[in-house]
């Protein structure tokens, strides 16, 4: 594995403006870039605007988003931020540059460690197809902060905090995640057949820039766990049938699953904690490892 001064710079830098413009911000700015690139990479298949600028070194999610959320763990653990847990307030506001260096630091960590991540070998199927195990980037968001929460959140909330509170009840958990995969579904099924592969990554950054309503403020449904992985799962049904209630069947089943897993890491690890360890980012990796085994097993 071997990193170019340009990915090292340039997660240095999405680093930064992610502790500057804080997590969600930064995420739903990802979101814009995320839309931009699939409706290009659709429409114009060579560009590469997906993988190298999307969910590269300086607007990736496991840069720009993590290095935000590290950056609030480190500004709460000086005392300059109210919580750690708090990712949607801009963190320039404090002028302290040394929260901008965690978020550069984090960046360029973050790239790292999907660069490594990424190195896992593929798995070849019987019908000779090889199948990536991991979603290198949601593993390394997952990791950056277990790392920022062992140097800054090591002592636990005395009382818990829910994750998203209007949507911790069970009915909710269950039809946002049934509302998530019948969306994905249907625009896998509306997706140009010959780059249905951009479907979830559209939805992931259409659910990303929805959360920019959080930094003000207004509730929303968080969904970009949902219905990337249920898009995903509905690439793995059409592999096998051409029937759309399959399709759009397999869509929700893996929308309500991945809302299910991201609840569950929110009540179990999240809500004792003084930092925000991403529900999302644990679901879409759980996901993508136990889609990629279906479809192995399928293969």
């Amino acid at each position: 594995m071997t990193l170019t001064v340009s990915e090292l710079v340039g997660a240095a830098g999405g680093g930064a403006l992610g502790a500057a413009l804080g997590a969600l911000g930064a995420f739903s700015l990802m979101g814009v870039v995320v839309i931009v690139a699939t409706l290009a990479t659709t429409f114009g298949p060579d560009t590469g605007l997906v993988e190298g600028l999307a969910f590269g070194p300086v607007f990736g999610p496991h840069v720009m988003f993590a290095s935000g959320a590290a950056a609030a763990a480190y500004a709460a653990y000086i005392r300059r931020h109210e919580s750690g847990r708090d990712i949607a307030k801009p963190l320039i506001t404090y002028d302290k540059m040394s929260i901008l260096g965690v978020g550069a630091v984090f960046g360029v960590l973050g790239q790292l460690l999907a660069r490594a991540v990424g190195e896992i070998p593929l798995v070849r199927a019987a019908d000779d197809s090889e199948i990536s195990m991991v979603d290198s980037l949601a593993v390394s968001v997952v990791l950056t902060a277990l790392i920022a929460a062992a140097l800054w959140a090591r002592t636990p909330l005395a009382e818990r905090m829910t994750w998203v509170p209007w949507q911790h009840r069970a009915s909710a958990v269950l039809t946002i995640g049934a509302m998530g995969g019948a969306i994905a579904g249907s625009v896998f099924l509306a997706w140009p057949e010959d780059s249905r592969a951009m479907a979830g990554l559209f939805l992931y950054g259409a659910s990303a820039v929805t959360l920019l309503a959080l930094v003000f403020g207004a509730a929303v449904p968080v969904t970009h766990h949902i219905t990337l992985p249920a898009a995903l799962a509905a690439g793995v049904a059409a592999a096998h049938t051409g029937e759309a209630t399959w399709i759009l069947v397999a869509a929700v089943a893996a929308g309500v699953v991945s809302s299910v897993v991201a609840e569950g890491w929110a009540r179990l690890v999240l809500e004792r904690c003084r930092m925000h360890l991403d529900p999302p980012a644990v679901a879409i990796a759980i996901m993508a490892t136990v889609l990629a085994l279906i479809k192995l097993g399928l293969a």
